[in-house]
């Protein structure tokens, strides 16, 4: 392709350049057998052949032959551009991810990207995309602030109410990974606000608002997500801790206003469906803001910080470090702290009950085998620490050894080893006497491996690493990717009413259907690589169980897409390839039968149920949806039929 395109511009008059053809101007897709890659006249990829200037048609024949022979030889050698990360343009500017995001997974095959760049383009244009707007993203960033001080403490509920809040929260914080608030303390301070609330600091109101504001979203996570009441006192509360936090002018970093502004990035995330840019950039402020009070250095180094509020500082800032982490990740960026540039040091797993104000020196750790609000927070480090530097290898820009590759996967795999015993995963069959909350934070430990095994070795995927001593890199995507989805599918099964995990439902977040994305993603493209390249195969019991698991996964993306944009492109990319054909040749219909077009328009369809006709699994589920809620006293006809189970379907 690449010798017709030389000798097409040899004989047509072009413009001068000085550009000289390099060989990495040449598409990835170009070497990936793309269907779209063949020459068709004017060739739409910027940068694939540069026109010859006078001087280089002299010497054109000799320097195609070099630079054909250099491609040929050396494209095992050159990088893929998914290693670069995507880079989307369209008509309100341009998005970018890095190369280990779900969607830039995607784009490597290049049917998905092409479909995904127009129906993405169309959507931008479209005034209506069938999911619900929930506002422009975190309050902090976009409300304006007319409240007073007297309007803000005018909206407390009574003391009975808040005290249940406060209640739910303590309980919260000893099942959640987020140890802000020692309980003695705020208590106390809680107390004092009663007796004389005029006096209380707007960044205090702010934190006793968020805290507010959290408890209720959990209440009603279990118990009505779709109560109204509910609903408006989590807005009233979440508009309260931010008029607040702008009053109290929480820039000049004073004491609570880390707290507040954390809780106030946990609630956006609880909120938010898919990731939020505004979510990232919002914590983005709360690093700059604990860099600038020196929560990135131990409190150890300062004699004038009392042991009390230098364990507190190193809670705060350790939940900083890990939330960092997870939105950037989530975004596809790098992380926003280097830790090579702190030294403050982990919290020690203690009971709130262990010390105090008057403290005048800390007790020594409780072993791990003594649950603490900290525990969890603590063996999340340990798996953080490995993710952290995994992240920082794949967003360097320079190139990395595959002995460096091999020693993060090493270290990875000490990490998982060195958890805390009652945080290491046991089947849930083993599992049964476990509390629920340990049974969630197992998984999601467990569930932070093959994220990061895939992290590592995502880029040996890509044509320019397909050689035998990358098999091993191969194998573990593959076999990682497999892992993310078998437990999307526990997560799925077990969260629902009667589930292990249904009271703790409301932990699961966008954050964490990011890394179910990046393991369909990863399936997805290592299918295609399998049809494509014939040095990479997949035997067929493997194959079967990727089908099975990616079906099992299209309904979850169905059913989540009512909510979220990201399940919703998701379960498009996965529909393109789990089509009529598909399915057919990977065995996932029943049968051999026919797609859902060509039997809608067989002429001899009646549109009973018991007409014979056959339809895939797919199809039947939303024939039966089309059947239950269509109106009573109405005939089915074709037309209605072929407009309904579609758009069930999409």
């Amino acid at each position: 392709m690449v010798r017709s395109l030389v000798q097409q511009q040899q004989t047509s008059p072009v413009p001068a350049t000085n550009v000289d053809i390099e060989a990495t101007d040449v598409s990835t897709d170009v070497f990936q057998g793309a269907p779209d890659a063949s020459p068709r006249g004017t060739y739409p990829i910027p940068g694939l052949i540069t026109p010859l200037t006078s001087v280089d048609h002299e010497n054109s024949s000799s320097r195609q032959h070099t630079f054909i022979a250099h491609t040929k030889d050396d494209v095992s050698a050159s990088p893929a551009s998914s290693e670069y990360g995507s880079m989307r343009n369209h008509s309100h500017g341009a998005n970018y991810v890095g190369s280990t995001h779900w969607a830039s997974v995607l784009d490597s095959i290049s049917e998905l990207k092409d479909q995904y760049e127009k129906e993405e383009e169309a959507r931008i244009l479209a005034t209506d995309d069938h999911i619900p707007h929930q506002g422009p993203g975190p309050l902090l960033l976009y409300q304006p602030v007319h409240a007073t001080k007297d309007e803000i403490l005018a909206s407390v509920p009574p003391r009975p109410a808040v005290d249940r809040m406060i209640a739910r929260y303590f309980n919260l914080q000893n099942t959640t990974p987020l140890p802000l608030l020692h309980s003695g303390y705020f208590l106390r301070k809680y107390e004092e606000f009663w007796k004389e609330p005029t006096s209380a600091p707007l960044l205090w109101l702010g934190l006793l608002f968020s805290v507010m504001a959290l408890s209720t979203q959990q209440q009603q996570i279990i118990e009505d997500p779709k109560d109204p009441e509910t609903s408006a006192c989590i807005q009233v509360f979440r508009e309260r801790t931010v008029h607040c936090l702008v009053l109290g002018e929480f820039t000049k970093g004073k004491e609570y206003v880390l707290e507040a502004l954390l809780h106030c990035v946990t609630l956006e995330v609880l909120l938010c469906k898919d990731a939020d840019i505004g979510v990232w950039l919002l914590s983005g402020i709360i690093v700059q803001l604990a860099l600038s009070l020196g929560y990135h250095r131990d409190p150890g180094n300062f004699s004038n910080i009392t042991p009390f509020a230098g364990e507190m500082r190193r809670r705060v800032w350790a939940v900083i470090v890990q939330m960092d982490l997870r939105l950037s990740s989530q975004m596809g960026f790098p992380r926003l702290l280097k830790l090579h540039q702190c030294d403050t040091a982990e919290p020690s797993n203690l009971l709130d009950s262990d010390f105090d104000e008057s403290t005048i020196e800390l007790p020594p750790p409780r072993p791990e085998i003594e649950l603490s609000p900290v525990l969890y927070l603590l063996a999340r480090n340990r798996i953080d620490r490995i993710s952290g530097l995994v992240s920082d290898l794949i967003a360097d820009t320079k190139e990395h050894s595959y002995a460096e590759t091999m020693m993060l996967d090493s270290k990875l795999h000490e990490a998982q080893a060195s958890l805390p015993p009652i945080f290491r995963w046991q089947p849930l069959s083993q599992s049964l006497t476990v509390p629920s909350h340990i049974t969630l934070y197992r998984a999601l430990l467990q569930l932070a491996i093959p994220r990061m095994t895939i992290w590592l070795h995502r880029k040996y995927l890509t044509l320019s690493h397909i050689k035998d001593e990358y098999e091993y890199s191969r194998n573990a995507c593959l076999q990682a990717a497999i892992q993310i989805l078998e437990f999307q599918q526990l997560f799925d099964e077990e969260t629902r009413p009667g589930g292990l995990l249904y009271s703790e439902r409301w932990m699961l977040t966008s954050l964490n259907q990011f890394v179910f994305l990046l393991g369909m993603g990863t399936l997805c493209y290592y299918l295609q690589l399998s049809k494509t390249r014939p040095d990479i195969s997949i035997d067929a019991e493997t194959r079967t169980k990727i089908y099975d698991l990616l079906r099992n996964t299209y309904p979850i993306l169905l059913r989540s897409s009512t909510a979220s944009r990201e399940a919703q492109k998701a379960a498009r990319h996965l529909s393109l390839l789990l089509g009529p054909k598909e399915r057919e040749e990977s065995g996932l219909s029943l049968n051999g039968e026919e797609s859902l077009e060509s039997w809608i328009n067989d002429p001899g369809f009646t549109g009973s149920p018991g007409s014979g006709m056959p339809f895939d699994q797919l199809t039947w589920d939303a024939y039966q949806e089309c059947i239950a809620n269509f109106p009573s006293g109405e005939e089915f006809d074709n037309q209605m039929l072929a407009q309904s189970v579609p758009e069930i379907l999409q």
